[in-house]
């Protein structure tokens, strides 16, 4: 049986191919691994073990071990994170692409050299969407409620909004405690289609909650009083890494801290489940409705802020 494959241009853009057998890994050193299981991507913008390709049965799948982190067709993975890998697929890693082809080729014989022992954290300015979904009355619910149950509500939230993040091709950057955090990344420049698919996540999580109460109630009291809100913002931050974990992606600036405390007074302070900023708005207008909410303040910020309900 031929075996899947990789395939990528060297830094002297030579034509290259590796075969997967069981498992391979992707750096700037791979220290201790054999060349014929390892690609070695000479750039300080790619981590000394950056990722790692596994096999499982007939299919790849990728592992995210980066500080700069690891694209698949263009979306981010979460630091940490898995992925399966298809035909055709394209893995970017700093500068450099590599193609996902099934079935195999050759081996390959790796004869690069191994350059600075130091990965390069390039913190940068980007444009993101981000969506913050926040459960109601958490705090009072943890006083109130066995913990098990808790646990086996937020599992169920965070597992069954992991996917739709995924389906809408954003990256989940948090759970923290009650809430789930996932951006959408613009890059230098406003784009509608990302703040698109990221209101477009947010209103299909908001309809799985029904789903998550009528399957948990017979089992779990806790989910049948289950109530959320969202907040959606647009802005820019600097991307960069906090830390000695490569799950430590950071971003900073004001639009997250916003979406934060939108998802706070959604649902609660007003009545719109799903709460978008101004910016945001004004990107996705065109293609879906909004209820204009007016002026309203937001805890910890100065003056007043346009937003508008989705």
């Amino acid at each position: 049986m031929s075996n899947p494959f990789l395939e990528w241009l060297d830094e002297k853009q030579r034509a290259c191919r590796l075969e997967i057998i069981d498992r391979v890994f992707i750096g700037r050193v791979c220290k201790g691994i054999d060349e014929t299981r390892r690609i070695i991507v000479n750039d300080l913008a790619v981590s000394r073990d950056h990722a790692e390709i596994i096999r499982r049965g007939s299919r790849l799948q990728i592992k995210d071990v980066s500080k700069n982190g690891t694209w698949v067709n263009g979306v981010r993975l979460a630091g940490g994170s898995t992925e399966y890998l298809d035909d055709g697929d394209v893995i970017r890693l700093g500068e450099t692409s590599l193609f996902v082809g099934y079935p195999g080729g050759l081996p390959f014989r790796e004869d690069s050299d191994i350059s600075s022992l130091h990965t390069a954290i390039t913190p940068k300015e980007v444009i993101v969407t981000n969506v913050v979904a926040d459960v109601r009355g958490f705090t009072s619910m943890s006083q109130a409620e066995d913990s098990h149950q808790i646990y086996t509500l937020m599992k169920e939230i965070f597992q069954r909004f992991s996917g739709i993040v995924n389906d809408h091709k954003g990256t989940i950057k948090d759970y923290a405690g009650d809430a789930i955090y996932a951006f959408w990344e613009h890059g230098v420049s406003l784009s509608k289609e990302q703040a698109m698919l990221a209101c477009q996540n947010a209103l299909a999580q908001a309809e799985a909650v029904a789903g998550i109460r009528d399957e948990l109630r017979s089992t779990n009291p806790v989910a049948e009083h289950l109530r959320m809100g969202w907040g959606v913002t647009t802005g820019s931050v600097t991307l960069s890494h906090y830390g000695s974990r490569v799950s430590n992606l950071a971003l900073v600036g004001d639009c997250t801290n916003l979406a934060f405390r939108l998802s706070g007074i959604a649902n609660k302070e007003l009545e719109k489940k799903i709460i978008v900023c101004a910016h945001t708005a004004d990107l996705v207008r065109d293609s879906l409705a909004l209820d204009d909410l007016g002026e309203v303040s937001v805890r910890g910020r100065k003056g007043e802020l346009h937003v508008f309900g989705l």
